[in-house]
């Protein structure tokens, strides 16, 4: 639910442009203020979910998503929309935080990649759904029931979460912040925090971007773009399980992270080169594929660092913080670029970044023998 609403605003957002009179830019912000609120508050609401338990964290965020996705149904500012934004970008931070600690709590730590791989394909069946319906809401119900059928169903949704009985571990004393940054831990939590920030940070830019550069080079409308962004999100729903799988298994996180990153940047490349949208979308089909290799072992190599301390709420509150930080550097590093750069250059910038970051992966973790 948490990312079909994130979707949702993926095929409606260039008409924000046309309708509130602002900028690429502008919406860029609007994007990256999610991820602002998802930096700051997760660590914080993992902390609280290890003292209150998972269940209250993810109903609260539940109910506050019902209640920003309402107010996007009604904004006819740019500040409502960042109000908007705001509050949707705490809700996730309640839900994500906990909700991964929760299938921490309560997985065989010898199956917890392919468990983190199916959840991941729940978050990528709403990342399909929500640019799809927000597509289609917005073509033949209009602009209000694009946001208002959805936050009927969220409200819906948290309702059914305090109704399930939940059983999760609560810490009784606080871990401080000793625990937050293990000492014994901090080289392979370095490399989840820059794959987990060179993933998120693609997303970052593609979001609020490709929908804009599809408008404006081949005319997509809004339903156009949606399908787009589902080819990514049905690729990610099938090799994050496969990714988990194979984690689990055999290993070879210098291969799939480092590997993943690297064929990335040659997905974005190939998608600036294509010539027709059949083209860019098998491009970013691929895209979703490899980004899910790279992004998989980061969850349960977080859930080993922390399960010394019994504290998976810090573990992936710290996840959440990693993600976020490059959500956040997407779209505000694009909206300060564009004033320079074309779009396709920020892509390219994009693609070269993965690259790099890639084989440095495939060096390093060999190197350092990790699993």
């Amino acid at each position: 639910m948490d990312m079909m609403i994130y979707g949702l605003l993926i095929p409606v957002f260039p008409e924000y442009a046309s309708r509130l009179g602002v900028g690429e830019s502008v919406l860029g912000i609007i994007f990256g203020v999610y991820a602002a609120m998802l930096l700051l508050f997760s660590i914080p609401m993992g902390l609280l979910s290890d003292r209150v338990g998972r269940r209250p964290l993810i109903a609260t965020g539940t109910f506050l998503l019902a209640f920003a996705t309402a107010l996007f149904g009604f904004s006819t500012t740019v500040t409502h929309l960042l109000i908007a934004r705001t509050v949707q970008g705490i809700s996730a931070a309640a839900t994500w935080s906990a909700g991964l600690a929760l299938l921490a709590d309560t997985t065989d730590p010898s199956r917890l990649g392919e468990r983190m791989g199916i959840s991941l394909s729940a978050v990528a069946l709403g990342t399909v759904l929500g640019p799809v319906i927000g597509g289609l809401l917005f073509e033949y119900l209009g602009y209000a029931a694009t946001f208002l059928v959805p936050a009927v169903v969220v409200a819906i949704v948290g309702l059914l979460v305090l109704t399930i009985p939940v059983h999760s571990r609560r810490r009784t004393e606080s871990l401080g912040w000793a625990g937050v940054l293990p000492r014994r831990h901090l080289l392979p939590l370095a490399a989840c925090a820059v794959t987990a920030i060179a993933v998120s940070g693609t997303y970052g830019i593609l979001d609020p971007y490709l929908p804009v550069y599809l408008h404006a080079v081949f005319s997509a409308s809004p339903a156009t773009i949606g399908f787009v962004f589902a080819a990514l999100a049905v690729a990610t729903a099938i090799a994050q399980p496969a990714a988990g799988c194979i984690y689990d298994r055999h290993g070879g996180s210098h291969y799939l992270i480092g590997g993943g990153l690297l064929l990335s940047g040659a997905a974005i490349f190939a998608a600036m080169q294509a010539s027709t949208l059949p083209l860019i979308a098998v491009a970013i089909l691929a895209l979703g594929v490899t980004l899910s290799s790279a992004l998989v072992p980061v969850m349960p190599i977080m859930a080993g660092i922390y399960r010394g301390q019994d504290s998976q709420g810090v573990a992936y509150g710290m996840y959440n913080t990693f993600f976020s930080v490059g959500l956040s550097i997407g779209p505000f590093a694009g909206a300060a670029l564009l004033s320079r750069y074309s779009l396709p250059a920020i892509f390219l910038l994009q693609a070269g970044v993965l690259g790099v970051i890639g084989m440095l992966g495939c060096f390093l973790f060999g190197r350092l023998g990790w699993r």
